[in-house]
This record gives C-alpha cells, sequence and structure tokens, in this order.
C-alpha cells in the first residue's frame, strides 16, 4: 500500500515509543513517555532505526485500501501475511536465503511481532483526508 512520507514518519515514531515502553522494566513503564523525551537524538534515532525495520516493510506489503476520511483497517490475516512478506524480505535482503532457514515456529513469531508492530502503527497514523469533491479544481490544459 502507498502512505505518505508524513503517515510513515508518524507510524514509525510511534512504533518506536511502543517498543521504547517495551524494553522498560514494569515498574518504570509509568514515566515512559518522560524517558523518551529526555533520551538524547542518537538514541531515539536508533529506535526508530530498529522500528522502521520492522514497520516500513510490513506497511508497504499491505494490500491497496484507500479510506478517505478514516484510517486504512486490515484484517489479523492480511497483517500476518504483510508481516511475514516484511519480514522474509529484510531477512533475504541481509542474508539471501535467510527465510527459508529460520523454523517454521520462529518465522510465525516474527510475522506476528511485525503485524502487531504494524497495528499499533497504524492506529497511530492521522486520518486521510476527505476526497476532494467532484466538481473541485482540474488541471487546466494550458
Amino acid at each position: 500500500m502507498q502512505f505518505s512520507e508524513h503517515e510513515m514518519t508518524v507510524a514509525v515514531d510511534a512504533a518506536a515509543r511502543q517498543l521504547f515502553l517495551g524494553s522498560r522494566a514494569p515498574w518504570r513503564r509509568r514515566r515512559a513517555r518522560q524517558a523518551w523525551e529526555q533520551l538524547p537524538a542518537f538514541q531515539k534515532y536508533q529506535h526508530r532505526a530498529a522500528a522502521g525495520e520492522i514497520v516500513l516493510p510490513t506497511l508497504t506489503a499491505l494490500p491497496e485500501r484507500p479510506a478517505p476520511g478514516g484510517r486504512p483497517r486490515f484484517s489479523l490475516g492480511e497483517l500476518l501475511e504483510a508481516g511475514a512478506a516484511g519480514a522474509q524480505s529484510l531477512t533475504d535482503h541481509r542474508s539471501p536465503g535467510a527465510w527459508e532457514r529460520l523454523p517454521e515456529r520462529k518465522r510465525r513469531r516474527i510475522a506476528r511481532l511485525a503485524a502487531v508492530t504494524t497495528q499499533l502503527a497504524l492506529a497511530a497514523m492521522p486520518p486521510r483526508p476527505e476526497a476532494p469533491p467532484a466538481g473541485g479544481l482540474q488541471p487546466s490544459d494550458d
């Protein structure tokens, strides 16, 4: 599916914050927002880069779904399929054939992680703008 740069940036940032929250001890999660804000810029970048490696290939593997005025919605099956496709492209990019060498159980877990993380990222995306009116501005023939 095609997303705007802004939508993808918001999605990756939300996934990075969520992964950061998950990496903290349970008794320290109440102050996660404050801890995120206090992180140095380079550490935030590292979290965003890691989240982007999970979320971006999965987002692009999703089927095209127009959603003017709202967020695109996907079934769990579609998310799992896109998660598997995204994880496969990432692992095969690093080491050709690596995805097939993984045990089936591990592939399913990785696909599920990518799907859940992408679902959180999709929920954080801003609603898409409404479609322009039918009688709206048209490109000129000049």
